[in-house]
């Protein structure tokens, strides 16, 4: 994927996105760039080679995939960001939780990563990736099919945008049953969209679906955690939450907050551009439901 220059806090996020799909030694490095970017400064690219026990053309490399021209531009980038005083990405604030956390501590560290979560993310979503996906929603005429695809918790946040385009008077489509998204996707065509969450992006069962979208002709939008991950290969768009993982609050707690404020910019902008027609549907939607509440 080739885009523009990162800068020296979105090289860090970036390099954290994408270690999950590297190999074990340029996981090796690319975890020390998101984790002790602030050693980069005193060090060479020998320095670091020996440090991790790798050789200078596997730092070089890994340089390049977080689209930098080599060592020199990435350290550059990093020591000019750590040197301008900006706030740093606090390392210490995702200790996990910790049996002597009394509520106080477990109520300020689950809104803290979701707040880092959130931060992360703006910092490093693909602005023109997310142009493209609101461009192929809006687009949407007809006949023409939006099909939402995700299991488990993903599933969970795609039931959620489900809702919020139905009180607008977007019909979507979304099976729980796997073997029902598979068939689905294979009478999937070109005009039809296919959005699919996929937090490790390693699901078989959204990969399979992509598979057989894009085989099709569909366009395909995926939001994962992991910017290199398998389902991307098959994705026309990806938009990619940045979200640390916690043993205990689960693989995606704050992913699922970032993921979730993504699909709220794609329903919204759907919203501005069909005003008044959503608006006109978004009341017809909340009165049908008005005379059920107490």
């Amino acid at each position: 994927m080739q885009a523009d220059k990162l800068k020296g806090k979105e090289i860090v996020l970036y390099a954290r996105s994408l270690a999950p799909s590297l190999s074990t030694k340029e996981k090796r490095i690319a975890t020390f760039i998101s984790n002790q970017y602030q050693e980069l400064a005193n060090m060479t690219i020998s320095n670091l080679a020996n440090h991790l026990q790798v050789s200078e053309s596997s730092v070089t490399k890994v340089c390049k995939k977080l689209r930098c021209e080599g060592f020199y531009e990435l350290k550059h980038a990093i020591t000019e960001y750590v040197s301008n005083g900006e706030e740093s990405i606090n390392d210490e604030l995702h200790e996990d939780f910790i049996h002597t956390d009394d509520n106080d501590n477990i109520l300020e560290k689950v809104f803290l990563y979701s707040i880092i979560a959130l931060q992360d993310t703006l910092a490093v979503i693909n602005r023109s990736a997310l142009s493209k996906a609101v461009a192929a929603l809006q687009s949407l005429r007809g006949e023409s099919k939006l099909i939402l695809v995700g299991n488990g918790g993903s599933g969970i946040l795609c039931e959620d945008f489900q809702h919020k385009l139905l009180k607008i008077g977007i019909f979507s489509i979304l099976y729980r049953d796997s073997h029902m998204q598979l068939m689905g996707a294979s009478l999937a065509k070109r005009g039809d969209v296919v959005v699919g969450i996929s937090h490790s992006g390693t699901s078989t069962d959204v990969i399979d679906i992509f598979k057989a979208a894009q085989k099709n002709g569909a366009m395909t939008i995926c939001i994962t955690n992991h910017v290199k991950s398998p389902v991307t290969e098959f994705s026309d768009v990806v938009l990619h939450s940045s979200a640390r993982n916690s043993p205990i609050t689960g693989e995606n707690a704050a992913a699922r907050i970032a993921q979730l404020n993504i699909l709220d910019v794609l329903f919204t902008a759907l919203s501005l551009h069909r005003q008044n027609l959503s608006y006109e549907n978004l009341l017809k939607t909340q009165e049908s439901v008005s005379s059920h509440r107490t």
